[in-house]
């Protein structure tokens, strides 16, 4: 007889032999749910039926297929007597293989034996066993246990399964919805409008004469002289429908108090541009030679959604004192980082730094500044607190004094500032000129400069010479920021080409030092300096302008400039000569004019070809007519540079206004977001 195990799945060795009785048992498990259902007692008539039908207790293994039929008990419906073995539910029983009749008794058992047995008494008969061979125990509870155990151990497979494919559904969803959301994906950059504020241009006050020796960050001034006029032209452009935006000169005292209107916004503005009535639709507010007495800001509020474009300047003009001569400033767009070159502390010279802040939050300002012997450190330039609305003046030779060159660079943080030095020359008793020295672009290694007013060399040898006169020269201040020496090629463009400069135009500018090239040996005319260094450097022309010998002079700026585009206003002063000065180094370009008279009407626009490496010099009066005060300026073709040369009538006067830049349309900024 052979030895019966459990199997992995829960079935004896026996079950396997006998695939009939599996179902046998399936039809015992009905029987324990119902527990009132009896079997029949085995008779002659079923006796031949297999003993796989007889019941088995828990526990017990399948009877031996091998035994002789009558091996088999008679079904008993009776309870089994008491004092009979008990019926045995463990394997060990169905191994002795006992050959004694015995009918089974439901004997107690310990806890779930017990239970089992009871259960089994109440739900069927027990079937007899012959004597020589042992009790069959029932597999009918085993199998549903086991059965339920699996149902059980089967439900979060199920649950796991239903959640992985909720997962993959979403990610199909997502994938459709949004197809660029994954690690590599990249969606669409899409720049994102920022919401257009007030246009701003902070604009310089009238020159100013430090009284006695102040020096620090709250200086005292004298007086100006009777003879000094400080006049301010500003000019705002209409929308293509002819409405014009809300703009207004404010003083900068801290109350941003108002000093005079320049245009109103209209409720509304004709619907259709393209009507024709003979006139053109756009147009312009006009403020020509208004008379200020402190520094002030042209504000403009949104025009159709956009910036507007609109422009102002300063020129001041003083006929005696110890500031004679002639300054002019275009008003600056605030900003956050300003460089500024080329000025002086040494005995005679003055240098007052002017920061403005016309934005509604305090400026923290700091300045870094390079000599023409190295950087300086002064603690007085850190920390400087501007308040809104309000300038800050800083006499620059308190912080570095007895320089022969010096530049600037200007860092704020909170309000955005604008930055202007007030350079004078004092030569004994004799003035030596007065301007203002406005930022240059900031250090690139490819940069233009028009504008450049060069004296005839022998007049300009007869000033240069006398004593104290030795920076009365034309000259070129190239500051190199960085930590390695720059070599600069110099380039000088005028009416008919390339001029050629002493030494050939190439030097080697020292690292973190202001350099100067000067600019001698140029035949008299109107020039264009094109700069290109292997190192990022700043640069700044100085001008002189003489009478004759023994008379005084006067000084003059012209910074690195942007590149034109399209929208530039520009204002013409008044009882001065003016020049507008326009360079292509690389290539040709076409400059376009159109004149804009004081009733603020434009006029027909005036196309002026540049050649490539020329500069071409104009005259507004010539190309535009005596009518105009102002000009909008666009350029198509090759990058331009341009300028505003003003020249006194009967004096030494000159000054140099760069053309704004164009404020016209809205700011994007485009942000991309990675995974």
């Amino acid at each position: 007889m052979p030895e019966i195990k459990d199997n992995d799945d829960g079935l004896e060795r026996g079950d396997k032999q006998k695939p009939d009785a599996v179902q046998k048992d399936a039809v015992q498990k009905d029987a324990v749910q119902k527990p009132e259902a009896q079997k029949p007692a085995l008779t002659p008539e079923n006796a031949d039926k297999p003993n796989t039908e007889l019941p088995v207790e828990d526990g017990a293994g399948p009877k031996d297929t091998a035994e002789p039929k009558d091996a088999v008990a008679p079904k008993d419906t009776e309870t089994p007597k008491e004092g009979a073995e008990p019926v045995a539910g463990s394997r060990a029983a169905a191994r002795r293989g006992a050959s004694k009749p015995t009918k089974n008794t439901a004997a107690p058992k310990a806890d779930k034996a017990e239970k089992s047995a009871k259960a089994d008494k109440s739900a069927k008969a027990e079937k007899s066993v012959k004597a020589d061979k042992p009790p069959i125990a029932s597999k009918a509870g085993k199998a549903e246990r086991r059965t339920k155990t699996k149902v059980r151990r089967r439900w979060p497979a199920v649950v796991a399964g239903t959640a992985t494919l909720a997962v993959a559904v979403a990610a199909v969803g997502a994938g459709t919805l949004f197809p660029a959301l994954n690690a590599t994906g990249q969606t669409e950059v899409v720049p994102y409008r920022l919401p257009v504020g007030e246009a701003l241009a902070n604009c310089p006050g009238p020159t100013q004469l430090l009284a006695g020796s102040a020096e620090g960050t709250d200086p005292e001034f004298s007086p100006n002289a009777s003879g000094t006029t400080t006049a301010l032209s500003a000019l705002a452009l209409s929308s293509a429908k002819g409405a014009l935006p809300d703009a207004n000169v404010q003083a900068l005292d801290g109350n941003n108090s108002q000093l005079f209107e320049l245009s109103k916004a209209a409720e509304s503005a004709e619907a259709d541009p393209k009507a024709v009535t003979g006139k053109p639709k756009m147009r312009a507010a006009v403020v020509r030679g208004n008379s200020v007495d402190g520094p002030s800001a042209l504000r403009m509020s949104p025009l159709e959604g956009e910036l507007p474009v609109g422009a102002a300047s300063v020129v001041v003009d003083a006929a005696d004192g110890d500031l004679k001569g002639l300054a002019a400033a275009s008003c600056q767009t605030p900003s956050n980082e300003l460089w500024l070159t080329g000025a002086s502390t040494t005995v005679g010279r003055t240098s007052v730094l002017a920061i403005s802040n016309s934005s509604p939050s305090a400026a923290t300002v700091s300045l870094e500044m390079n000599t023409n012997q190295g950087p300086l450190q002064a603690a007085g330039g850190k920390g400087l607190v501007v308040a809104p609305g309000q300038v800050k003046s800083v006499v620059l030779a308190g912080l570095a004094p007895d320089q022969d060159l010096l530049s600037i660079h200007v860092k704020s943080t909170g309000g955005a500032v604008t930055a202007v030095i007030q350079q004078s020359v004092l030569r004994g008793l004799t003035p030596g000129g007065v301007d203002y020295l406005a930022p240059v672009q900031a250090p690139s290694t490819s940069m233009a400069i028009p504008g450049v007013w060069v004296q005839a060399p022998d007049a300009a040898a007869k000033i240069s010479d006398q004593d104290g006169y030795a920076d009365a020269t034309a000259a070129l201040a190239i500051t190199v920021p960085g930590a390695r020496d720059s070599v600069v090629e110099v380039k000088a463009y005028g009416s008919d080409g390339q001029v050629a400069l002493p030494g050939g135009g190439v030097f080697t500018a020292t690292a973190g030092t202001v350099n100067l090239m000067p600019l001698k040996g140029l035949p008299a005319g109107t020039y264009s300096l094109s700069l290109k260094a292997d190192e990022a450097v700043t640069a700044t022309a100085r001008l002189v302008r003489s009478t004759k010998a023994g008379e005084g002079v006067d000084i003059a700026f012209a910074p690195s400039t942007a590149r034109l585009g399209a929208a530039h206003l520009l204002s013409l002063p008044q009882d001065l000569n003016s020049a507008l000065v326009f360079s292509a180094p690389d290539d040709a370009a076409t400059v376009r004019l159109v004149p804009i008279s004081e009733s603020g009407e434009l006029g027909a626009a005036k196309d002026v070809d540049v050649q490539a490496g020329r500069t071409m010099t104009l005259s507004p009066a010539s190309v535009l007519g005596d009518k105009a005060v102002g000009v909008l300026i666009s350029v198509a073709g090759a990058p331009v540079y341009g300028s505003q040369l003003l020249l006194g009538n009967d004096s030494a006067n000159i000054a140099v206004l760069p053309i704004p830049g164009g404020s016209a349309g809205s700011a994007d900024i485009t942000m991309v977001t990675g995974y």
